[in-house]
């Protein structure tokens, strides 16, 4: 499985507020790491690797920007201020699970 397969699965991509795949491209290449071998993303030898926890946390926090923005309607069955509470409870799950990497020369 793929890290944009893996994020997808951690963000419920395709539920509402939905995210576009390209959108969870931009989170990954936002928190790209240095790989095992030592190579930064700005190098061709570079291994993807990525902190997928910030990753889903960003992507939840795209979708509560899209929660919030929307108006409860009495008659949709939904109320939007607890999918923007959800929402932001996810991204502040994935947040306390971040990587933490050092470099050291």
């Amino acid at each position: 499985m793929t890290d944009l397969e893996k994020l997808k699965q951690l963000t419920a991509w395709d539920v509402a507020p939905e995210l576009a795949e390209d959108e969870l491209e931009e989170c990954l290449a936002g928190v790209a790491l240095e790989d095992a071998n030592g190579f930064a993303p700005i190098n061709e030898e570079w291994t993807p690797t990525y902190d997928l926890n910030a990753a889903a946390a960003q992507a939840w926090l795209i979708k509560a920007a899209r929660a919030a923005a929307t108006v409860d309607e009495p008659t949709a069955g939904v109320v939007t201020s607890k999918v923007f509470d959800n929402c932001r409870e996810m991204a502040r799950s994935f947040k306390q699970k971040l990587s933490r990497s050092v470099s050291v020369a």
